[in-house]
């Protein structure tokens, strides 16, 4: 991996070129070109560490360099903006949970579809591969570990406590602890299949026996909260 210094990996915007800034009234950026940008970019995380550059990741979108800063400010705001398109392909940041859970669905019902959407953005192929990516490289890039750490686990917390909160407001679960309670029944879904999945023991996770398992974690997750 790249041996280059922490405090390199924000690269500052170059000069804007002649008229940059003076975009047209109505016309939005391309979210095709974002969209190309946040895939090149989390490809190339994953290849060469958190070292990768941005002239890197505009060459292998193949957009130019100062199109790549006209959607993100620097590498911190794009690595950021890779995870957060992570957990949000399975419902994750932003509340973005509580759009499809329906409040009326039994709190039983809801936090095994939680604890199921988790599973599955802890066994993504991608989300494993970035989870050895930073393990190998956190003494050497601390803060970008700390951003990984506050944008991924931080924000599928987030939403989970999201939910958590509604929970307790519709009187289903008794007044907690959100932040904690959000961690612990995170930790007590991923927990059993940690190890193994970090050391590349499993890849998976038979259906029945993952369902199994979920099920008993939200059954001891409402022994302890529920109203």
């Amino acid at each position: 991996m790249s041996d280059q210094n922490p405090k390199d990996l924000s690269e500052s915007q170059p000069a804007a070129a002649p008229g940059a800034g003076r975009r047209s009234a109505g016309r939005p950026k391309s979210e095709e070109k974002r969209a190309a940008i946040l895939h090149a970019a989390s490809e190339l995380f994953l290849k060469r560490g958190l070292g990768a550059s941005m002239d890197a990741v505009a060459q292998a979108a193949d957009v130019s360099k100062q199109t790549v800063y006209s959607h993100f400010a620097g590498k911190d705001e794009l690595f950021r903006a890779c995870i957060q398109s992570k957990i949000a392909d399975y419902g994750f940041g932003d509340a973005g949970i509580l759009a499809d859970i329906d409040p009326a669905t039994p709190v039983g019902d809801a936090l095994f579809a939680v604890t199921q959407r988790f599973m599955a953005l802890i066994f993504d192929p991608h989300v494993v591969a970035m989870h050895r990516v930073i393990s190998s490289e956190a003494s050497a890039h601390p803060r970008i570990a700390a951003l990984f750490f506050e944008t991924g686990p931080g924000g599928t917390k987030a939403a989970v406590g999201a939910l958590l909160e509604q929970r307790v407001a519709a009187g289903e679960l008794r007044p907690l602890d959100v932040n904690y309670a959000a961690w612990q029944l995170l930790n007590m879904a991923f927990g059993r299949y940690h190890m193994q999945l970090q050391f590349g023991l499993i890849k998976s996770v038979p259906k029945a026996d993952l369902h199994a398992h979920l099920r008993h974690v939200v059954q001891d997750f409402l022994a302890i909260y529920k109203v």
